[in-house]
């Protein structure tokens, strides 16, 4: 293999003996290099402009301290060499559509240099054919890399990608580094064809927007992070171990229709976390399936977003938690979530203390065990299709608080803690019975507490003490459980009918003085 050397300043054609020679800035003349040959720029090569008038195949390509430009037009070169195939230079610029293709066949490992450092600096690279492996060294970043033809492994160093990114079915990606995507403009493509990307994945391009075509799946023990840009699903499944987009960024989760994002990790992990949803905004279905099997004695934390941090019901996602045998935490920060469901074979706790605002629904229905604690759980939701059923107690205090919210209680809902309703509207499943601490409303706003279906009774219960209400209409609920159940008028309740073991009548005056003269006396008598 011979090598050969840009010079004569630096401008040219590619295809012009005018231009190469065969030592470091030494005297042009040298042939053109061939499908045998190095091709070499270098800090002696000039700092202008190199213009491929062919498309050329050589051995390899090295571009090590070269800081002029290499401008494709439409043209590709083609490397057909083993080992290090090609070295980039931070200082050069390229032009053009650069187009880089690898398309040796053999079984002996390549390796590529990509150290641009920037989207306009970066050349794309399509791999043809072999069954060695692939490795990417000293970090650096590539535009397009494509897949075709190549049954070996991608083993590389943390890199990164501003274009789309094609895998081969028949190959592999190995190695834990970081891959990071990081287009600034237009949609880029991200097709697995069912290979696993068994790397830690990073989304973090201003402006950029990443559509995956079909489903991708990382390592468990890997993470996901969108930092910058759009996220879009496409209705496909998103498998990694953790998932993470907490800070103040412009950056979209986009969930399409079907699919959804599956974590897979187990342990003592924090699996997701919006913690910060400044600038955060999520489009389509919205659902986290936890697939995880986490084992007893650890806890698997899912961290919404924190309300004095933007998180709102619009950034708020669904989590059903079907695996594991250990404790998940949702936190102590008033964090948000859409709907919570536990299912499958989850048989586990629920953090002890955990505090969270849901807008959706909350189903646990034989799963997951309570732990309980002071802190108390908000229902947020502001429609009427949401519904909490749960076999199993809520041992925490209880607030409904959602304007023009609705909520359909199933099953006998038991809550081990005091339940208020500040707004909204509580619907007791026909003949069921919500069993309480202790219940009261706050606010001066109407509120109404009712059975599903008018006409056929539910049940309120508590077991001892006193229970005051304002501002309710009550229709359809049988009060029981041994408290009293006071509903008076002058506090602006409502009896809607069908009702039995409240009280509607007016307060009774309590702690007046009355003051009276009798006849036989001369004195004023107090009783």
């Amino acid at each position: 293999m011979a090598n050969r050397y840009w010079v004569t300043g630096g401008t040219g054609n590619w295809n012009s003996t005018t231009n190469w020679s065969t030592a470091s800035g030494g005297a042009s003349g040298a042939s053109v290099p061939g499908s045998s040959d190095a091709a070499l720029f270098d800090a002696s090569s000039g700092s202008g402009t190199a213009t491929l008038d062919i498309s050329p195949t050589i051995q390899t390509l090295t571009c090590t301290g070269f800081t002029g430009t290499l401008d494709f037009t439409t043209r590709v070169i083609f490397l057909n060499s083993t080992g290090t195939v090609f070295v980039g230079a931070t200082t050069m610029t390229v032009a053009g559509t650069p187009l880089i293709t690898l398309t040796n066949s053999s079984a002996t490992a390549r390796t590529i240099t990509p150290t641009a450092v920037t989207e306009t600096n970066s050349i794309s690279f399509a791999v043809n054919a072999g069954t060695g492996n692939l490795t990417t060294t000293g970090g650096g970043a590539v535009r397009d890399l494509t897949f075709t033809g190549f049954t070996g492994s991608l083993t590389s160093t943390s890199f990164t990608i501003y274009g789309n990114l094609t895998l081969d079915a028949g190959m592999t990606v190995a190695a834990a580094a970081t891959l990071t995507f990081a287009a600034t403009s237009g949609t880029k493509t991200i097709t697995t064809n069912s290979v696993t990307v068994d790397k830690n994945l990073t989304f973090n391009g201003v402006g950029g927007t990443w559509r995956i075509t079909g489903s991708l799946t990382s390592g468990a023990t890997r993470t996901t992070t969108l930092t910058n840009g759009t996220l879009n699903l496409n209705g496909f499944t998103f498998s990694t171990g953790i998932f993470s987009t907490s800070n103040a960024n412009i950056r979209t989760l986009d969930f399409g229709t079907g699919g959804g994002i599956y974590l897979t990790a187990s342990g003592n992990n924090t699996i997701y976390t919006a913690a910060d949803s400044t600038n955060f905004s999520v489009a389509g279905d919205r659902n986290v399936f936890v697939t995880g099997v986490g084992t007893v004695g650890n806890t698997r934390t899912i961290t919404g977003g924190q309300i004095t941090l933007n998180g709102t019901a619009a950034n708020a996602l669904n989590f059903n938690i079907s695996a594991g045998a250990d404790t998940i935490n949702f936190g102590t920060a008033n964090r948000v979530f859409n709907n919570i469901q536990f299912s499958g074979s989850f048989s586990g706790n629920i953090g002890a203390n955990v505090a969270p605002q849901i807008y959706g629904f909350f189903s646990n229905n034989g799963f997951a065990t309570i732990t309980g604690g002071t802190n108390a759980w908000t229902f947020k939701s502001t429609s009427s299709t949401n519904y909490i059923s749960s076999s199993n107690a809520i041992n925490n205090p209880v607030i409904f608080d959602g304007v023009g919210g609705a909520w359909q209680i199933y099953n006998n809902l038991i809550v081990n803690g005091a339940v208020t309703l500040t707004n909204g509207t509580i619907q007791i499943a026909d003949g069921t019975t919500l069993i309480v601490e202790s219940f009261a409303t706050s606010g001066t706003n109407q509120k109404y507490l009712q059975s599903i279906t008018p006409g056929t009774q539910s049940y309120i219960s508590d077991a001892s003490g006193v229970n005051s209400v304002s501002y309710l209409t009550i229709r359809d609920i049988i009060a029981t459980g041994g408290a009293t159940w006071n509903a008076f008028y002058d506090y602006g309740n409502i009896n809607a009918g069908n009702n039995s073991g409240w009280y509607f009548g007016d307060s009774p005056t309590v702690g007046n003085e009355i003051t009276m003269r009798l006849r036989s006396f001369t004195q004023p008598r107090r009783f």
